[in-house]
């Protein structure tokens, strides 16, 4: 499967859900800069850190080496990939840096005091949310570093140094049907041969953001109806990509976050039709972890009439 580009993040959804699910990037960008989206939310991403910093990022010492790789890397593919909006230079042990979309540079001189972990530092430069996952079988490839500003429902601090089974833990069958497969993926993930997937979710707030910290939210699910549901239910879906660094045993994954209202999406009613048709098909325990259960009946009755608008 080839990776459209400009990548549409709202695909329908399809069947099966439990698997790995990726694909070749094929040259396509890693990072996805969207200009119409991208002041605002590095912006958000910028007073997320101002306000609590070790909150969205965190990082071993051990990490730092592989890190000042990924922010050389990182800043090459950015110019690679959008030569219009990025510029960068090496001259020795320093690289000169442009970024056009938000009129800054900089002067890095690699393997020295930034002020920032390196991955902190790049990340401030793109919509994604950065991990970097070690390649380590025998310890089940833990996560080293992170930042992570826009979160579905979980922290850094729950799950640095844990392997992909645990961090994956809560999933319904993912330790049974996914961890052997994942854990392969990240063994076998090969340096110039990245690879992408999607994530999907439904979710009761469009906030990038949505940390552990914002406690339960009970209260926005009981007050969906069948006839709010497309302005109070949103379509969240991540486009995620796995690199693997050259000289060091590490990989970089990527998350970059989309949301969108459903009553923007179900104006196609094949859309409304094929996540309903998804949403009888999901095993009980997939929708309890994805936290629709409480709000499925309303948001079916919903979709079931979108669907029918296509009939009239």
């Amino acid at each position: 499967m080839v990776e459209s580009w400009p990548f549409h993040p709202f695909a329908i959804p399809s069947l099966p859900v439990l698997r790995v699910g990726a694909y070749p990037l094929h040259g396509a960008p890693v990072f996805h800069v969207d200009p119409d989206h991208y002041h605002a939310e590095l912006a958000l991403k910028r007073a997320l850190l101002a306000a609590d910093h070790s909150y969205y990022v965190q990082a071993y010492p051990e990490s730092l080496p592989a890190q000042w790789e990924l922010l050389v890397w990182g800043v090459e593919e950015l110019a690679r990939s959008y030569p219009q909006w990025f510029y960068v230079e090496q001259r020795d042990t320093e690289l000169h840096w442009e970024n056009r979309l938000c009129g800054e540079t900089a002067i890095i001189r690699v393997g020295k005091e930034l002020g920032l972990w390196p991955i902190d530092w790049l990340g401030r430069q793109v919509q994604e949310d950065l991990l970097l996952i070690a390649v380590d079988e025998a310890a089940g490839h833990p996560l080293i570093a992170g930042q992570l500003c826009f979160p579905n429902r979980w922290c850094l601090a729950d799950k640095m140094g844990l392997p992909m089974a645990m961090i994956h833990g809560p999933v319904p069958g993912f330790n049974a049907h996914l961890a052997a497969s994942t854990n392969q993926l990240i063994a076998r993930l090969q340096p110039q041969r990245p690879v992408w997937r999607r994530n999907w979710s439904l979710v009761v707030l469009p906030d990038l953001d949505l940390s552990p910290r914002l406690g339960a939210l009970d209260r926005q699910k009981a007050a969906i109806t069948a006839e709010n549901a497309g302005e109070k239910v949103f379509y969240r879906v991540e486009r995620q990509t796995l690199v693997r660094m050259v000289r060091h045993p590490v990989v970089l994954f990527t998350v970059r976050t989309y949301v969108v209202a459903l009553a923007e999406l179900t104006t196609d009613p094949q859309w409304a039709a094929a996540l309903a048709r998804m949403l009888r098909q999901l095993d009980p325990s997939i929708l309890d972890y994805k936290g629709v259960t409480p709000y499925l009946h309303p948001l079916l009755a919903y979709l079931d009439r979108q669907a029918m608008s296509g009939l009239e």
